[in-house]
């Protein structure tokens, strides 16, 4: 398959480098507004070469366009791809609104081509660990999730922090729900001059599942130090998932509180037992396997599992936030 990456800034020297690692990858081309840098990165690779400046580029005809630039030019690269006979795959989050995604989605499916969006961490051997601990009902009823996903950087200029990082989190906790959030709330702050617009760089979300089930996620670009930290909790047990952790990023403790005898007094008693350590032994490179999925859907003649109705899913959770955070920050209501 003959493949073109449109965008060799931050993230496509990764998908160039993984790309060649796959055998079903005949060659690669780079394809950017700034030629310079898509001769220097083609410079790095065997059996990759520059293309034309997008969209001239696509007239080539590629079997898959990957598109990893900003994402105000996601849908008409996208669209101006498909069109051109590519299958397709975006880097998250998929378009600007979801009016954009549900247009590309019905233009895929129109023209027969697979589209893909890039949630990578949907195919990180610790989270599909994390989903399959909590699908196979070892922590009971899922009451609440909670995320913490900071750094210093990188501010970005086309999106701010919600939309850059909380893409993660949310696609990690949709695969362990099983449905993304009736509602969502949002409150942020900008701490860094803008020379457009301003960007937040500190947002809290709260995501509203029903029946009493809540998730939280704080994403921070302004953080003196790195966390990548998220805790699952279940009426049975509770899982604790530390991405940077070296060796052990899933602990199960068997934590929680004991119910009450009938006719007593309601008074909750803490509970404490074993901590557990799931062994997790994939350790591919998250891209490597998502392309490979992307690959397989085109192959197989089938939908990717991070498809555009899962980028459709993301982009509305993403705008009733973006919503709730420009105006007083109470709950809107998602879809």
């Amino acid at each position: 398959m003959r493949f073109l990456v449109v965008g060799a800034g931050y993230w496509g020297p990764n998908i160039v480098r993984n790309l060649l690692e796959l055998p079903d990858v005949e060659s690669v081309a780079v394809s950017d507004v700034d030629q310079a840098r898509a001769e220097k990165l083609a410079k790095r690779f065997p059996r990759t070469t520059v293309a034309p400046q997008a969209p001239l580029a696509f007239a080539d005809r590629y079997d898959a366009v990957c598109i990893v630039t900003p994402v105000t030019t996601h849908a008409h690269l996208a669209t101006d791809a498909l069109l051109a006979g590519s299958h397709v795959f975006i880097e998250k989050p998929m378009t600007r609104t979801s009016e954009e995604a549900r247009q590309l989605i019905s233009l895929a499916d129109r023209l027969d081509r697979r589209l893909m969006v890039g949630h990578v961490f949907h195919y990180k051997p610790c989270v599909r660990k994390l989903v399959q601990i909590a699908h196979s009902g070892q922590l009971g009823e899922i009451r609440y999730l909670d995320s913490v996903r900071a750094n210093l950087g990188v501010f970005r200029p086309d999106v701010n922090v919600m939309w850059d990082l909380a893409p993660h989190d949310l696609t990690i906790f949709e695969a362990i729900m099983g449905r993304s959030p009736k509602r969502v709330a949002a409150t942020g702050a900008c701490h860094v001059r803008h020379p457009v617009t301003p960007q937040e760089t500190i947002v809290y979300l709260t995501l509203d599942y029903g029946d009493d089930c809540i998730g939280h996620v704080h994403v921070n670009w302004y953080s003196p130090m790195k966390s990548r930290l998220m805790m699952v909790a279940g009426d049975q047990k509770m899982a604790v998932y530390d991405d940077i952790h070296p060796t052990e990023p899933i602990r199960v403790y068997d934590h929680g509180t004991y119910e009450p005898e009938k006719d007593t007094p309601y008074y909750p008693t803490i509970r404490t037992g074993d901590i557990s350590i799931p062994v997790i032994k994939e350790n591919e490179e998250p891209l490597k396997v998502q392309l490979r999925e992307f690959i397989a859907s085109i192959r197989e003649h089938r939908r990717p599992e991070t498809d555009g109705n899962a980028g459709l899913r993301l982009i509305e959770t993403l705008e009733a936030a973006t919503k709730s955070l420009k105006g007083d920050g109470g709950f809107v209501e998602v879809g």
